[in-house]
């Protein structure tokens, strides 16, 4: 202390007062004397309350959870509503929801890290022709269909939805099949839902085609889709395709990076993809098909949805034997926390159009960068949002009811209302 003082009094006097002035601050701060004045994580909570719990309340939804982060630093994270039917037990906050399409980004994320190590390319052939020159991926013998487009299909069609199927239209094997057509109302079924020849809804319709007594395999299914030309060329959809969008190309991206790094999709996800962004293994994990098999940090799942049960005869609800889960968990089916994904949206670019219809630069690493981007992701019982923000901002909600699925007339859209509300809620927080 004395050096200090004697080097203080050697210093003329204006500078003197400037370093005693640093110092003290220092001191302060050190010893907690000072105080933050930012107040905006306060307004922020604030805000989130005043949105979401109005919105629970008023359309019938028990369990939510939210995290927002800026530069992948948590500002607000909390769970809204309930775990049980009765209401009795509080969701937590760490809760595992199913994050249905929320998933792509990250599944695009574990494509582009498998390029990066030059075991995948965007420009990589997905499936194969006898005695083909070129990398690919799918057998050939999995391929029957007489369409020889099928063989121009590039890793980048499937990020993009251009692979060539049109889930909107009605020329798929699913839909024209034995079992469609022998089981009253099921055609029917399948056009209400707006999307005939979308294969994730398709489970029990290959399995009484096969003739299988179990659920179809992630092969068995996509042998059964190449069975069926193109709806439109690759990477050319035309104006007449009702719906390009593709749940089965990003389970055939799923396959495609199970195949290139010999683990597990979910293995290859967490251990490549989100450990090293600090997320545990216990926040991203495989959805379940049955409900008895649900996750113990899983919420119960609101929905009336009915569909054809792929575990056994009749209909069922959709969240309790409607589909083979384990198939599709690159696509829709994973279960995730929303603080795991806000995480990702700190560091992986959100990339896709106005009606968030994935793009080609999904999943593609920030580095340091900002993006204006979000996905939402719909299905009986699930509506979640992923969103990220140039000022640094991302955040992801998980909810456990989609209005699209349940009764009739005006139905909301959960995705977009939240993406509207938080966004303003974000920006009178002064983020």
């Amino acid at each position: 202390m004395k050096q200090i003082r004697k080097l203080l009094t050697s210093i003329n006097h204006p500078i003197r007062n400037c370093f005693l002035a640093a110092a003290l601050a220092v001191m302060l701060v050190s010893c907690g004397g000072g105080s933050s004045s930012d107040s905006r994580p306060a307004v922020l909570a604030t805000e989130m309350d005043a949105l979401i719990q109005p919105y629970l309340d008023a359309n019938g939804i028990s369990a939510v959870t939210v995290a927002v982060m800026q530069n992948g630093q948590l500002l607000f994270e909390k769970a809204y509503g309930y775990k049980d039917v009765q209401a009795t037990i509080p969701l937590p906050v760490d809760a595992l929801l199913s994050g249905a399409s929320i998933v792509k980004p990250v599944t695009a994320a574990a494509i582009n890290k498998l390029e990066s190590a030059g075991l995948v390319a965007m420009t990589d052939f997905v499936f194969c022709r006898p005695n083909f020159q070129y990398r690919c991926w799918v057998p050939n013998s999995w391929v029957t269909a007489s369409d020889n487009r099928i063989f121009t299909i590039l890793v980048r069609d499937l990020i993009s939805h251009v692979g060539g199927w049109d889930r909107g239209g009605e020329s798929c094997r699913a839909f024209n099949g034995v079992t469609s057509r022998n089981i009253p109302g099921v055609q029917s079924l399948l056009r209400s839902s707006g999307l005939p020849c979308e294969p994730l809804q398709h489970d029990a319709l290959v399995k009484g085609d096969l003739g299988l007594n179990r659920a179809p395999t992630k092969e068995e299914t996509i042998r059964y889709v190449m069975a069926t030309n193109l709806d439109y060329s690759p990477g050319l959809p035309s104006s007449s395709v009702r719906d390009r969008y593709s749940n089965f190309g990003y389970m055939l991206l799923g396959y495609i990076i199970e195949q290139a790094s010999g683990q597990s999709y979910n293995s290859y996800v967490n251990s490549q993809i989100l450990a090293p962004l600090g997320i545990s293994v216990t926040d991203f994990k495989n959805g379940n098909s049955l409900l008895s098999q649900a996750d113990s940090r899983e919420p119960n799942y609101i929905t009336t949805t009915q569909t054809l049960n792929v575990f056994g005869p009749g209909l069922v609800n959709a969240r309790d034997g409607g589909v083979n889960a384990i198939n599709w968990v690159s696509t829709a089916t994973s279960l995730m926390t929303a603080r795991a994904m806000a995480r990702f949206a700190s560091a992986y670019k959100i990339d896709t159009d106005t009606n968030g219809v994935d793009g080609q630069f999904n999943g593609q690493p920030l580095l340091g960068a900002t993006n204006d981007g979000f996905h939402g992701g719909d299905l009986p019982g699930s509506a979640s949002l992923v969103r990220q923000l140039r000022s640094g901002i991302s955040y992801a909600i998980l909810l456990n009811k989609n209005d699209k699925y349940e009764g009739s007339g005006v139905r909301r859209d959960y995705p977009m209302d939240m993406k509207t509300g938080i966004d303003r809620a974000i920006t009178r927080a002064g983020y």
